[in-house]
């Protein structure tokens, strides 16, 4: 999925007062989006994973992401008290237990729900991607790291060339073989990557200080999505 090459999100980046400003934002319909997007398939496979079969977990999912923006949840999240997906994780496991002491009473809502989510797309992708005996706390952090990275993909901008190049570059296609292909200068196809690099690693820091407290959980989450997408 993902070039072999440690600096291809670089070691700089800079810690700022952005932090943790899409969870204090998110009740903000823009910045709920954005959560919701970087989130629920992470989520959805969780809960897969503990067992619960594809319409029990959309229906969990999707109450649980209405219950965050109903009750303000997220407002109660606590950056010194650790990582926002410990938090999270801790969340749901707790709607799942509450909801499965009230399997009796009306679920809340009726059948309405306020999110359109890809269930389909994600169960498909579930059943390609996770291995059986894989804990759902795994599950969730690599999902979480596939669903970032991919992010952080469609939102780079170039001429096409440039990023077909980008994407040859990170299938471990040599430059010789990159510029037959997009019609490139062996140099302007390293520039274009160069450049792409540049871009990839600011969208995936980006989103990740939107939802750490310091300098150090930065350099901590980034490792670690290195490490789930390896």
């Amino acid at each position: 999925m993902m070039k072999n090459d440690t600096k291809i999100l670089g070691p700089n980046h800079e810690f700022d007062t952005t932090s943790w400003s899409l969870i204090r934002a998110v009740g903000d319909v823009q910045a709920f989006d954005i959560f919701v997007r970087l989130y629920w398939k992470p989520l959805y496979f969780f809960v897969r994973q503990h067992g619960c079969d594809n319409e029990s977990a959309k229906d969990i999912v999707q109450d649980f992401l209405t219950s965050l923006l109903e009750r303000g949840t997220l407002s109660k999240a606590d950056p010194a008290r650790g990582r926002f997906r410990t938090f999270l994780l801790a969340s749901l496991t707790n709607f799942m237990k509450d909801r499965a002491k009230a399997a009796a009473r009306q679920k809340r809502g009726g059948d309405q729900t306020i999110l359109s989510l890809d269930f389909a797309s994600g169960e498909r992708e579930y059943a390609l991607e996770v291995a059986s005996g894989e804990s759902p706390e795994m599950v969730l952090h690599r999902t979480w790291a596939k669903t970032l990275w991919k992010q952080a993909l469609s939102e780079l901008k170039g001429e096409p060339a440039h990023l077909q190049a980008f994407h040859l570059y990170l299938e471990d296609v040599d430059y010789d073989e990159i510029s037959r292909k997009c019609g490139l200068t062996p140099a302007a196809a390293k520039m274009a990557v160069h450049r792409l690099k540049g871009q990839l690693r600011d969208a995936v820091q980006h989103y990740i200080l939107q939802t750490v407290a310091d300098e150090d959980e930065l350099k901590a989450e980034m490792a670690e999505f290195m490490a789930l997408l390896a």
